[in-house]
């Protein structure tokens, strides 16, 4: 049981992987939701063939981290340019009426 499901936990790892390269977090979510339940069942102890497994979800979970982070920065620079627009408008508006 427990390789069946460190084999979908690894599926459901190049899902996430995917879903964050293509900037769809609402999927991203859904499948990290999915997939934090199986990773608290899996045992501490670990057969030698699953270590391979595991190590492939570490390198990808690094991956997925990084491209949040990069998708983060993009996202608050995006919002600060446009929190800075908006305020250009008021201020457009306001000499406006003078």
């Amino acid at each position: 049981m427990t390789i069946e499901v460190l084999t979908r936990v690894v599926q459901l790892t190049h899902e996430i992987h995917a879903a964050v390269s293509q900037r769809d977090w609402l999927r991203a979510e859904t499948l990290v939701s999915e997939r934090s339940p199986l990773l608290m069942s899996l045992k501490q102890e670990q057969p030698p063939h699953a270590l391979a497994l595991i190590r492939e979800i570490q390198t990808l979970d690094e991956q997925i981290s990084e491209a949040a982070r990069v998708g983060l920065d993009t996202l608050t620079q995006e919002n600060a340019k446009a929190r800075q627009r908006i305020q250009s408008v008021r201020q457009y508006h306001t000499i406006g009426m003078l």
